[in-house]
Formats: structure tokens, C-alpha cells, sequence
């Protein structure tokens, strides 16, 4: 059976990240208590039965909390069924809202939600992120820097950077897609199987500092570099939300299980945007 991490920091979401502020969340609905028994007869009411007088009320099912999933260095655990929600700034100051249910157990949060797995056969991970990514890297393994000029501001700007961005082969090109209500761009990169990586040490080799750093977006203060290894995917839906670019990034190993693989896909098939 894999033995599932209950990790604060996760070894593959270490990113030396600073704060750039983590929503506190709203505060979880609380159910209310269910009715007390009735009151015992009198002298000069009929008598109820010992069985009837004890029989308790049906007690309300909980209601899932929700909270924000802004907190890039919380890793806080999120339980079954709670209601996530990021906001992504705007020009306007009215943020666009991103909500999503976490589907199971040993979910964290990040800018998003993520759930790392070990096993027999390797680490598992699997992660579903949304941010206004802003900016790449010139390259994730040997220049890792941003890139200059940014990234334009447009859905396809973002998706030509992100499918251009060396190592990383393009395995599904961006293709304009209708998702949650608005219009945008799908496409997925994956790690090169033959890029050089030490198991052992869970690195890249030649790459600085031994991994990969890809894109850059707030609250995040480096770019983002949750990979593990060869083989990893990442899909990526850029969506124009009323003029606000809104990128939703799922990340899955080559490793993951089939079952890993559904809980992400529930937690996407779960995004509502409000705008």
C-alpha cells in the first residue's frame, strides 16, 4: 500500500519561498446543534415510553469548510470535501475568484492544492495550481532568470512562452479550448525523458541548483520548480476571464496512479470562476 506524506513541506515543494500575503480564509460554516429531547411528561400529561424519550434527534450532516488556498508556504492539510477558493488580482481591484472541493484526504494547500504520495516505485505527486502567471523563465534548467521582455499580456502570449520554454518538450500544442465558462488555451509540456536526474538525490543534472524553474506568477517570489522528475506532465488552461488572464496548471508524475490521477481530475472537474 503507498504510504501517503503528511508533510508540511514536501521535499518537491521546497521553493525558498517568501510570502507575498496568504488570504486568511473564511471561517467554516458551523452546523447547528441538534434539538434537545423533549421536556419529560408531567404528573398530568400522558407518560412517553423510556424508548421514545431517549431516541435522539437526527444530527445535521456538516456542512465542508471553506478556506482560502492563497498560502505558498503554508502547506496547510486540507480535509475531504472542503471548498477552496483563490482570488486573482485585477486591473479593477475586483479579483476574479476561483473556487474548487478537495476530493480526499492528504490534500495540501499551495496556490492551489497538491498531494504527494510514496511508494515502492517512487514518489507520486499531483497538483492542481491557478495563477495570473506573469512571466517564464529563459530557461528552466540553465537560465533561470526572467525572461526579457516579460511575457505579453495576452492568452496566446502566455501560451507560445510556455510551449517554447526549453527543456521542456511540448506533448499537446496549444489549441484555443471553451473551459469553466470562458475562452482559452490548452496545451501540456513534459519533462524530456532523457534529460540527465539522479534518483538518488531527486536532482537534475546540470540544471541549477538541480532542478527546474519554469513559470513566474504571484504570491510565488522565485519561479515555480515543483517538479520530480523525468517524465512529469503539466497541463495548462489559460483562460481570458473579462480581460483577466487566469492560468490553471496541473502537474502529474510520471508515477502517478491511475487514482491520483482521478483525485486531480476531480478537484479540475470541481473549478467554478466567478468573476
Amino acid at each position: 500500500m503507498p504510504t501517503m506524506h503528511p508533510r508540511s513541506r514536501p521535499l518537491h515543494l521546497l521553493l525558498a519561498l517568501s510570502l507575498a500575503g496568504c488570504g486568511a480564509g473564511g471561517s467554516p460554516s458551523v452546523s447547528e446543534p441538534a434539538s434537545s429531547p423533549g421536556q419529560p411528561a408531567t404528573s398530568d400529561a400522558p407518560a412517553t415510553s423510556a424508548s421514545a424519550a431517549t431516541t435522539p434527534s437526527p444530527t445535521p450532516s456538516p456542512v465542508p469548510s471553506e478556506t482560502s488556498c492563497h498560502g505558498p508556504g503554508n502547506f496547510e492539510p486540507l480535509p475531504a470535501g472542503t471548498s477552496c477558493w483563490i482570488d486573482i488580482a485585477t486591473d479593477d481591484d475586483m479579483p476574479v475568484r476561483v473556487r474548487y472541493t478537495i476530493p480526499a484526504a492528504w490534500w495540501f494547500s499551495f496556490i492551489g492544492a497538491y498531494k504527494d504520495v510514496e511508494d515502492g516505485d517512487g514518489d507520486q505527486l499531483v497538483n492542481v495550481l491557478v495563477a495570473n502567471i506573469e512571466n517564464v523563465t529563459v530557461d528552466a534548467c540553465n537560465r533561470q532568470q526572467p525572461a526579457q521582455p516579460a511575457v505579453g499580456p495576452t492568452v496566446d502570449d502566455l501560451a507560445a512562452a510556455l510551449s517554447t520554454l526549453p527543456p521542456f518538450e511540448v506533448t499537446s500544442p496549444p489549441m484555443e479550448v471553451t473551459a469553466y465558462g470562458y475562452a482559452g488555451v490548452h496545451l501540456q509540456i513534459r519533462i524530456p525523458l532523457e534529460l540527465a536526474y539522479r534518483d538518488d538525490f531527486e536532482s537534475f543534472v546540470g540544471c541549477q541548483q538541480s532542478t527546474l524553474m519554469s513559470w513566474i506568477a504571484p504570491p510565488l517570489s522565485f519561479a515555480f520548480h515543483g517538479y520530480v522528475a523525468p517524465g512529469d506532465t503539466e497541463d495548462f488552461w489559460i483562460l481570458d476571464v473579462e480581460g483577466t488572464r487566469v492560468a490553471i496548471a496541473a502537474l502529474a508524475t510520471a508515477t502517478a496512479s491511475n487514482e491520483l490521477r482521478a483525485e486531480q481530475r476531480a478537484v479540475l472537474d470541481s473549478i467554478e470562476i466567478e468573476p
